[in-house]
């Protein structure tokens, strides 16, 4: 026995560290298990770098063989490339952006119990859902992942992958829709999207995606509010009309493009509302349910409108990413102080042009009466008024008509050098008044503003400007615009609007309007689109918006619209402009009647050449 022992230990210890030495038997993978580590790998592992794992069994039921087979499989395949965090018990916030869920049945997945604070609404979250019991009846399965749906739903959850396998060994692939075939967006459409057998898939990894719900909402329609402000939201037609509402192709805007470019998209169906107010101050008591109160009644489900991303009340409402900015100015009339030609005047005050007046009189009368005592033929009035006048536009004296008499000619030589001297005036005046605006100075900040005592009519208060000096109205951009038309620059009144809505409004009345905006501007609107509370789109809005501001068709829309973008800037006080030929239009216009009378005259004298009678008249 002995001899026998001695011989069997180095053979045994030789074995043993053969067993050492070969390679571990690979790990048989459950079809369960294979399909939820393809998912992975094609879709979360190239992103991610942590991936949240959750055992969640029913408190009646205990955890199965099966079970732990499921997540030592994703743990050791996946812990080489993935950060994994699992959990003993559910935490009471969402862990990761991209969660897989091992449950045995639809309780278990209820008992989850996530707190969704402000902060989860600007993250979206993915759910891989195995389902670990096997089920031989179909119905008894749909109903089951049916409820896993329903509870994903109330997370507000939708990019959502149900697996479960079969009996035979094959791995079914669900997915779901928002909205069923009747368009009622409360119910949940479970779909079989793929199949998973011998290691493969049927179809593309695009069939199976975690967002495959967005895709298309089946030309559902959708309600949508909106608020009516140039050039955002422009309606052409009968708001009035339901026939009309419901003919999208008289939306336009830059929000009515955008819109209807995203209905396009996700196929759905624009349902318009009545035009609606914002309703903005709770101080007027006139009982007004305005926009807001639409959105955060869930009677629509999308509103547009240049709404502001940082409105004080946007916790009652999701919003979608920033797709456009503008500038929040105030508005002020701006009535022209002179008119074109009357710039012209604007160099010397009315004392000099009265000193000036009168000198030429005085010379007129001086050299008619001197030449009437003197009784000489050439004493005509109008004759030297015309060669005084000639000689104050700058014309050279004509010859012999300076006087003989040393005393008149020091006379005549003093007023030429007066002459002189304001011509050379006036010119370096006028080009400098060629500088300045038709319109008086405007207010150029709030703080000017309030020391003018500006009245401004808003459509709520505002913590920038006094309470004493506003006036509410419900009224809206365009009706405060000609309020302000109408009662003038004298009153001092303005208002606060959007710069692109102020430009869209100077550009369609061009001819007649006169208003403006302060220098100074009250800060960056971001234009963004506002959504039911929690609505699931949200996210897909998100990455759709993102990719057509990446492309360049946002800008393109804007650019159709919003012509603020594209006005000359003010400049600094240190920077010279070149003077624009507009500028020179009543000088234009002074001088071509000059030329005009001056054509007029030669004309007459050739034909007083053949005509006796217009001769005689001109002599």
């Amino acid at each position: 026995r002995m001899l026998w022992f001695l011989l069997a230990c180095p053979l045994a210890l030789g074995y043993g560290v053969l067993a050492g030495l070969m390679p571990p038997e690979p790990m048989r993978l459950a079809p369960l298990a294979g399909a939820a580590l393809k998912i992975l790998e094609e879709q979360v592992s190239p992103s991610q770098i942590t991936l949240a794992v959750m055992e969640l069994v029913w408190e009646n039921d205990g955890r199965d063989h099966e079970q732990e087979e499921l997540m030592t499989s994703i743990l050791s395949l996946l812990g080489d490339t993935m950060a994994l965090r699992t959990f003993k018990k559910p935490p009471a916030d969402v862990p990761s952006q991209y969660v897989v869920f091992l449950v045995n049945s639809a309780e278990a997945f209820g008992s989850l119990s996530l707190n969704f604070t402000a902060s989860h609404t600007t993250r979206e979250y993915n759910f891989l859902i195995l389902l670990t019991r096997r089920m031989t009846s179909r119905e008894d399965r749909i109903q089951v992942l049916s409820d896993i749906s329903d509870i994903c739903v109330s997370l507000r959850t939708l990019n959502v992958i149900l697996l479960m396998q079969k009996s035979n060994g094959v791995v079914l692939t669900y997915g779901y829709r928002l909205y069923n075939q009747n368009c009622e967006h409360n119910s949940v459409g479970l779909e079989l999207i793929d199949r998973y057998k011998k290691g493969s898939f049927r179809f593309s990894h695009r069939e199976r995606t975690f967002d495959r719900a967005l895709r298309s909402l089946g030309g559902c329609p959708v309600n949508v509010s909106w608020y009516p402000l140039e050039p955002f939201v422009i309606f052409n037609g009968n708001a009035s009309d339901p026939e009309e509402l419901s003919q999208t192709w008289r939306l336009s805007g830059i929000d009515g493009e955008l819109i209807k470019l995203l209905a396009n998209i996700f196929d759905f169906k624009i349902q318009l509302e009545e035009p609606c107010n914002k309703c903005l101050s709770k101080d007027i008591k006139d009982g007004c349910s305005g926009c807001f109160d639409q959105i955060i009644n869930e009677s629509s489900s999308i509103l547009i409108g240049a709404m502001s991303g940082s409105h004080q009340h946007r916790e009652y409402f999701s919003t979608t990413t920033a797709y456009h900015q503008s500038s929040y100015v105030f508005i002020v009339n701006m009535q022209a102080q002179w008119g074109a030609v009357a710039q012209l005047a604007v160099p010397f005050c009315s004392s000099v042009w009265l000193a000036l007046v009168l000198s030429v009189v005085l010379v007129i009368l001086v050299i008619y009466f001197r030449r009437r005592i003197l009784r000489t033929n050439e004493a005509n009035l109008a004759v030297q008024f015309l060669q005084v006048l000639a000689t104050t536009l700058g014309n050279p004296v004509v010859f012999g008509e300076l006087p003989r008499h040393s005393q008149s000619r020091v006379l005549y030589a003093t007023w030429l050098l007066l002459l002189l001297v304001l011509r050379v005036v006036y010119l370096g005046k006028l080009y400098d008044s060629f500088r300045q605006p038709f319109s008086r100075a405007l207010p150029g900040d709030i703080a000017e503003l309030m020391a003018d005592n500006y009245t401004l009519v808003t459509q709520e208060y505002l913590d920038f400007y006094p309470r004493n000096m506003s006036v509410l109205t419900r009224n809206g951009s365009r009706d405060r615009f000609g309020f302000i038309q109408e009662v003038g620059e004298d009153e001092r009144v303005a208002t606060t609007s959007l710069i692109a809505t102020l430009s869209y409004y100077n550009l369609m009345n061009r001819g007649t309007s006169h208003l403006t905006h302060v220098r100074e501007h009250i800060f960056l609107y971001q234009l963004v689109i506002y959504l039911r509370r929690h609505w699931l789109l949200k996210f897909a809005f998100d990455r759709k918006i993102k990719q057509l501001l990446s492309s360049g068709i946002v800008g393109y829309i804007i650019r159709e619209f919003d012509s603020s973008l594209y006005r000359v800037p003010f400049l600094e006080q240190h920077e010279v402009s070149a003077l624009p030929l507009e500028i020179f239009c009543g000088l234009y216009y002074v001088s071509s009647i000059l030329l005009s009378a001056a054509v007029l005259a030669f004309v007459l004298e050739l034909l007083s050449i053949r005509i006796p009678w217009l001769r005689r008249y001109l002599e």
